[in-house]
C-alpha cells in the first residue's frame, strides 16, 4: 500500500474530495516525521509505537577490497506494533 492508496481508502469511508484525503495523509506523514526529528514518541493506541533510536557504531565489511569498515553511529525509526497488530496472522 501506498500513499495515494491510503487517500484512496479515506475517500471512500469519508466520502471527501481525492486531492483534501491525500492533501490530509501528507499533513499527517509531516506531523509524524516531524515529531521524529524532534525525537518524540509517537503512539497511535491499537496500531504502535514510533520512536528515533540511536544505532551504535559498528564494524562492517567491504567485501570487494576485503576490508573492515566503521560504520557511523546514526539514527533510525523503531516501530513496535500494538497488541492488535501483533495478533495479525
Amino acid at each position: 500500500m501506498i500513499k495515494i492508496d491510503i487517500a484512496e481508502k479515506i475517500t471512500e469511508r469519508v466520502d471527501i474530495p481525492r486531492v483534501v484525503a491525500l492533501k490530509a495523509v501528507d499533513v499527517i506523514l509531516d506531523e509524524m516525521k516531524d515529531s521524529l526529528v524532534r525525537g518524540e514518541r509517537i503512539e497511535i493506541r491499537g496500531f504502535g509505537v514510533f520512536q528515533k533510536k540511536l544505532r551504535k557504531k559498528s564494524v562492517g565489511r567491504d567485501i570487494q577490497r576485503a576490508k573492515t569498515i566503521e560504520i557511523p553511529e546514526t539514527y533510525t525509526v523503531k516501530f513496535k506494533p500494538g497488541i492488535e497488530m501483533r495478533v495479525l496472522d
